[in-house]
């Protein structure tokens, strides 16, 4: 019989804390859940709803929020790398989660032949109208990312200001490389644009409003609560989105905004599993890390 080595006290220790940890995970996450169930309950949603869907894109914006988004977007980046980037790899090109045009309709006002895609049929209708009012000609796709079917091949796509991270899952992540591969030609190429916040930083903005003025109406979004899972690298957070007429009426909307953070090592990582090879990462001066890969060949 073999003799069984006594745990040293470092062992010991190591097990504690891999145990508490587990713990400190399991509450996180019931307590991400308790607050979800608890929003969905107090707008009478239940059933089949979850926060997936609540916040999917196609779901998330709608209606008012499609309306105040470009007005009070942050963060948003100007055209001109995706324009060098797109001018670099070739046309045509695809912008994935083109929303309401950025920064799409300046490609396509530079003269490159670029198309885009997104899950929102609100977002992509201001899209049309905002082209047409520029009087730019825009071919737009209403699909999701994850299952995104290309009716001719492009030479370049890219996936502008974080919006990777609107994925849900790594599943839908891997889903969603194997869709681009689908989309490019051999040798094609992608960007895509990671944004990793700080969380802690992201907390001193829980109550705080960013505010403009648009089309005669004051308009406001904030952050009224966050949920994050460190372990699921789920980031959960409840905005409110206000539009105030001249008059004083008020319209408002409350939406849950789920993200799912990936490193720069585990985008990459997913990238060169889905059949990519890493061309450059880099810091931008925003804080977005843009990632760009080609399709091996």
């Amino acid at each position: 019989m073999t003799a069984l080595a006594k745990p040293s006290h470092t062992n010991v220790a190591a097990v504690a804390l891999a145990d508490k940890t587990a713990r400190m995970t399991s509450r996180r996450l019931h307590s991400i859940q308790r607050y979800v169930e608890m929003y969905l309950h107090s707008y009478g949603i239940g059933g089949e709803c979850s926060i997936y869907s609540m916040s999917d894109p196609a779901n998330f914006y709608t209606g008012l929020v499609a309306d105040l988004y470009e007005p009070l977007a942050g963060g948003i980046t100007d055209s001109s790398r995706f324009i060098k980037f797109v001018e670099k790899h070739g046309e045509p090109a695809l912008e994935i989660c083109c929303g309401t045009g950025l920064p799409l309709l300046d490609l396509i006002d530079a003269g490159l032949d670029v198309e885009g895609l997104d899950a929102s049929n609100d977002m992509l209708e201001i899209c049309e109208a905002k082209a047409r009012k520029r009087g730019l000609r825009v071919t737009l796709h209403h699909a999701k990312m994850q299952s995104f079917k290309a009716v001719r091949g492009f030479r370049s796509a890219y996936i502008a200001n974080g919006s990777i991270t609107l994925l849900p899952s790594d599943a839908d992540l891997r889903q969603t490389l194997r869709t681009i591969i689908g989309c490019l030609v051999p040798g094609g190429a992608v960007l895509i644009d990671l944004d990793m916040p700080d969380i802690d930083s992201l907390r001193k903005y829980i109550g705080t409003f960013r505010e403009t003025r648009h089309e005669g109406c004051r308009i406001r979004v904030g952050m009224t609560h966050l949920e994050w899972c460190e372990e699921g690298r789920d980031l959960i957070i409840k905005l409110r989105y206000e539009r105030i007429s001249p008059q004083g009426e008020m319209e408002s909307i409350d939406r849950l905004w789920s993200r799912k953070i990936w490193s720069p090592d585990q985008l990459c990582e997913q990238l060169v599993n889905s059949g990519f090879e890493i061309e450059e990462v880099e810091e931008l001066d925003d804080g977005i890390i843009q990632v760009c890969a080609s399709v091996v060949t």
